[in-house]
């Protein structure tokens, strides 16, 4: 049986899947379809990427017969005036699914990665673009990769020390097709009530950085800051040594677990 057809077997959501062997990126293809009239709900999937990406430019490790790479295309328009809503939604659906595949508890620093024994198992890129005239989004494309067994020959050297994967040496039998069935169906129910904001208690209750000090970086610098919580636009709320306190839209945090 095809992994398509493993995922649909069980999959609830009205979604459209597409199996690649091999692809530069999925989030890369996600976007040529979209840009060529494909409609939401199309479902990118590949057994290895050759040029996956991550936040700010990465490259994202992708091997084969080792992770679950996908890419979801999205058209919201003005229902969604903030990706990182999606994102944010992504990353609770995530943890809940692999949890529920896995039996592990998982944690989420914001606002994308999905840790498990505090080791990034998982990394959530969402790419937008807008309307000319900004008004709204054209359209937004939701990459997630997870890192599902440990790679043969194991992680590059820049990455050994903090990759790890969600079932160890070997991932059970037909995990992925669950994994990614479960992602799906619980991502999609966040995506179309999006203003009820369900994923947020989820999201709040895993995240590895409220209440703990943490880095923040910016093209200016760092600045070491304290968590105070989350605030209802999946921003974080820090407040700095000086006493002053800022909401984090967008950015990226460093944080020793």
């Amino acid at each position: 049986m095809s992994m398509v057809d493993q995922i649909a077997r069980t999959m609830r959501a009205p979604l459209s899947l597409e199996w690649h062997e091999e692809l530069d990126s999925t989030n890369t293809e996600a976007k040529r379809r979209a840009e060529a009239g494909a409609d939401e709900g199309l479902v990118i999937l590949a057994g290895r990427q050759t040029a996956g990406r991550g936040r700010l430019g990465r490259s994202f490790f992708s091997p084969a017969a080792a992770g679950l790479y996908m890419s979801l295309l999205l058209r919201p328009g003005a229902y969604v005036d903030r990706p990182v809503r999606i994102t944010t939604a992504a990353a609770a659906a995530v943890a809940l699914a692999a949890e529920a595949v896995s039996g592990r508890a998982c944690g989420i620093k914001w606002v994308n990665d999905i840790l498990l024994d505090g080791k990034k198992v998982c990394g959530i890129l969402t790419e937008a673009s807008f309307l000319p005239d900004g008004s709204a989004l054209k359209y937004a494309v939701l990459g997630i990769g997870v890192n599902l067994c440990d790679p043969p020959g194991g992680y590059p050297e820049e990455l050994r020390h903090t990759a790890g994967s969600l079932f160890g040496p070997r991932a059970p039998e037909g995990a992925a097709a669950r994994l990614a069935a479960g992602i799906l169906d619980c991502f999609w129910g966040y995506y179309r009530a999006l203003d009820k904001k369900d994923y947020l208690a989820p999201y709040r209750e895993r995240s590895v950085a409220v209440g703990r000090t943490v880095e923040v970086i910016s093209p200016s610098g760092s600045r070491r800051a304290f968590v105070t919580g989350i605030d209802d636009d999946s921003g974080l709320l820090v407040r700095y040594g000086d006493g002053t306190e800022d909401v984090l839209s967008s950015g990226e945090i460093s944080i020793r677990l």
